[in-house]
């Protein structure tokens, strides 16, 4: 037997969004690999990428969630990242390997200076 799984769509991250037009924003998306959709990004000059927990400075710190699966497997692309004004669902979030709950929670709090809401999905 067969077992399809739908595919994540915004839904399943963006549980609200205080604005359609303010809450997402368009960011250019580092090239290095496929990121999923509700990936927590940081920005490091202007880009985003996946967060880095291991880094150092602006590279560990959370600044957005990806707002779609994008590949930068071949180059720098402009993504939708949720930027602000913002509830995210906590179990549409996608992490490094081998985060911890305190990294989470140390996230969470830096999403949520910039509006952004982690919460579980009901």
């Amino acid at each position: 037997m067969t077992t399809y799984n739908e595919p994540k769509v915004l839904s399943d991250v963006l549980l609200v969004e205080v604005k359609p037009g303010w809450t997402k924003d368009r960011g250019m998306i580092v090239a290095d690999k496929k990121y999923e959709l509700g990936t927590v990004l940081a920005k490091v000059s202007g880009k985003y990428y996946a967060i880095d927990l291991a880094g150092t400075g602006a590279a560990k710190k959370a600044a957005a969630v990806l707002a779609q699966h994008i590949d930068t497997t071949t180059g720098e692309r402009l993504g939708a990242v949720i930027a602000r004004g913002a509830v995210v669902a906590i179990d549409g979030l996608v992490w490094p390997e081998g985060v911890t709950d305190a990294q989470k929670t140390t996230a969470y709090t830096e999403l949520e200076a910039l509006g952004i809401i982690a919460r579980e999905q009901l």
